[in-house]
């Protein structure tokens, strides 16, 4: 069955590694009979902690169309290529959401019932109170 994909691609950030790899994702696509190609380049962030001794990476997204039963040969083929630090493929649904269905919620409420929670009594060990008589057992 074929299916439409969003792949999130994690490269080094030197700019001639982080060309390499790209062509060896997109020619590993082609190899799968990938159609409707569309990549969006995210440009260069830093990271928040180290991947593979790297302190900043380039993103990039790919969106593609290609048969279900390839996604598992295709996450193998990703693993083997050296430049690409971390990736993430996700299957893109065309749901439209009903704008009328969704709660919006004001900052100012949120912050009120906030305020609420924090003025509840809370226990605490002070109102624990233990019968010497017994030596603090419970019957």
């Amino acid at each position: 069955m074929i299916k439409k994909y969003e792949a999130c691609l994690l490269f080094k950030s030197e700019e001639l590694e982080y060309k390499v790899a790209l062509e060896e994702v997109k020619k590993r696509l082609t190899a799968f009979d990938v159609s409707d190609l569309v990549e969006n380049s995210l440009g260069e962030r830093a990271l928040e902690y180290p991947i593979k001794k790297q302190l900043r990476g380039r993103y990039e997204i790919i969106e593609f169309k290609m048969d279900s039963n390839n996604l598992k040969e295709l996450e193998g083929q990703l693993k083997l290529i050296k430049n690409l630090l971390r990736y993430m493929i996700l299957v893109k649904l065309n749901k439209k959401i009903n704008v009328k269905k969704v709660k919006r919620r004001n900052f100012r409420e949120f912050r009120d019932n906030r305020d609420i929670k924090e003025k509840e009594p809370s226990v605490s060990n002070t109102d624990v109170k233990i019968d010497v008589k017994t030596d603090g057992k419970i019957d």
